[in-house]
């Protein structure tokens, strides 16, 4: 399963999980513990490297 990468706050976040409210858990790429719940519109996409 590939997993989505996004930037919030100036990090980098990979998506755990979508509600249908809008809103996203993401979890810090380098922290196991470091979680947010935050709205869709909050968090840019980050561009996979090598990919067309």
């Amino acid at each position: 399963m590939k997993t989505e990468q996004v930037r919030y706050d100036g990090k980098l976040f990979i998506v755990i999980y979508k509600y249908s409210s809008g809103y996203w858990e993401i979890r810090e790429k380098d922290s196991r513990f470091n979680v947010q719940l935050v709205h869709e519109s909050e968090v840019q996409p980050v561009e996979e490297l090598g990919i067309s």
